[in-house]
Order: C-alpha cells, then structure tokens, then sequence
C-alpha cells in the first residue's frame, strides 16, 4: 500500500500567532510551577509612539510619522534568582503613521479617461492627510535582568527584552483634505481640472495580516514600597511580518516607542 505524503506549506500570520501563544501559555504554567513562591503581578500604562517603517521601493510605503495612542500592559513575573526574572504579559498596543502633503495613490479607473493620449500609469500624486491607526493584542514573552540602586534596597534598575506575538483588533484608515491629482511628483501635469475631496473614515483589517510576531525591550527605574513597587519605563517593539497582504498597497512594518508607568505587586 503507498504511504500517504505529507504535504507543508509556509505558515500564515494566523498560525505564527498561535504558536506565540502556546509558548506564552506553556511558559507562565511552567514559571508558576517552578517558583510559584516568587512570583509577581504587574500593570502597566503609557504612551505608545508607533511608526510605520517602509521595506519596500514603493513610494505608497513611504512618508509615514509618528502618531500616538494609549499601550497598557499586564503581566505575570517569575524570578529565578535575585537579579533575574522571566515575564509573560498582556499587552494592548496602539501601531500606525501619518502622512500630509504630496501622497502618491493609486490611479483609479473613474480617472483614466481625463489621462493624456498614450498616458497609463498605475498611480497618480496628490495633496491631503491620511492616517493609519491599529490596535493589536500583543503577547510578551522577557527575560528581564535587575540592577540594586544604593543600600536601602529601595530603588533599582531594570532591563528586560524577548519576543512578542500580536493579533490586529482593529484598522482604520482616515483621510482629510482636497486637492488636484497630478501625474507626476512635481506636480507639472495636472489631471484636467479634476478636484477630488479625500475625507473618509475606513476599516481596512481585509488589506492587513491578522498576525504578527517580533521583538519588544524595555528599560526602566524601580522604588520598592512595603507591599508593592512603582516603576518608570521606556521601550519599544518592532513587526518582522509585512503589514499588507497585497505589496501594491504598500511594504510596510509596525513598531513603536513606549513611555509607561507601572506598579507591580509581589505575592
């Protein structure tokens, strides 16, 4: 009888996020197990700074800045010795860019018959503002090394980093503004008199990957308190998965900067 083959095929961001999971869930069980007499609950909030990097030569991935928005974090800590821990979290993470001024889009049909005679481009420039905003639910897994400040044991230093998975919540892409369309960046060959008003509010989670995965590290100062500690932190996280299923849309990657306040309680 001839064996059954086995096919494979390259995981998707869906398959990426479960298996981030699963090393999340299986690492918390096994640090709870192992050191449940030292073990740490912490909630954090902040600012998250995000920026969308281009990674590609399209001009659409381009001329993205910062925005901001909320990021807030739970986590559960295990310590293994005295200076080092191992952290699982929770964390709601805000992603995204803006650009305003010249944009490169694509051209539409419903402008192809106001092009110049032997004229076919698949993208046309104009003037406006439009703003990506994501939410994800991001998965941390850190390894986290602490530094003792002075002789009371009150104050210290921390420096943590690992690898997080992520699921898109939420997408939406805004636009404002009015303005010509052109041909050409300089602007020297405008589409007849065409004005085109560019404000609108869309979800576009259909255009990006639902998953993520990549790399997030934090640094951050600590006062420990009779029954919990306060911190002040700063880091950041960046995307390895391409943004955009379609690369016509544009190659980009998420990442962010953080500023967070937490308080943290042993038990």
């Amino acid at each position: 009888m001839r064996k059954a083959r086995r096919t494979t095929g390259k995981p998707g961001s869906a398959a990426w996020f479960c298996r981030i999971c699963n090393t999340v869930i299986l690492s918390a069980a096994f640090f709870l197990n192992a050191a449940a007499q030292q073990t740490e609950l912490g909630f954090r909030a902040g600012v998250s700074v995000p920026h969308l990097t281009s990674s590609g030569s399209s001009e659409i991935s381009k001329g993205y800045h910062s925005i901001s928005g909320p990021d807030l974090a739970l986590s559960f800590t295990v310590k293994i010795t005295e200076q080092f821990s191992l952290e699982a979290g929770l964390e709601w993470s805000t992603q995204g860019g803006k650009k305003s001024g010249l944009q490169t889009i694509p051209a539409s049909p419903e402008l192809k018959p106001f092009f110049p005679p032997g004229v076919n481009t698949d993208y046309l420039y104009a003037d406006f503002t439009s703003t990506v905003r994501l939410q994800y639910l991001m998965l941390p897994v850190l390894a986290r090394h602490d530094f003792q400040l002075g002789q009371s044991g009150k104050w210290g230093l921390y420096v943590e980093a690992g690898i997080f998975g992520a699921l898109l919540l939420d997408a939406q892409a805004t636009a404002s503004g009015s303005s010509g369309v052109y041909l050409d960046p300089q602007k020297t060959q405008q589409i007849g008199t065409v004005i085109i008003q560019f404000d609108s509010t869309g979800d576009i989670r259909n255009q990006l990957h639902k998953g993520n995965f990549g790399l997030e590290a934090n640094a951050g100062v600590r006062y420990r308190m009779e029954k919990f500690s306060l911190a002040a932190e700063c880091g950041g996280n960046y995307g390895f998965i391409n943004l955009q299923k379609d690369a016509r849309n544009g190659v980009n990657h998420t990442g962010a900067l953080l500023f967070r306040l937490g308080i943290f309680y042993p038990f």
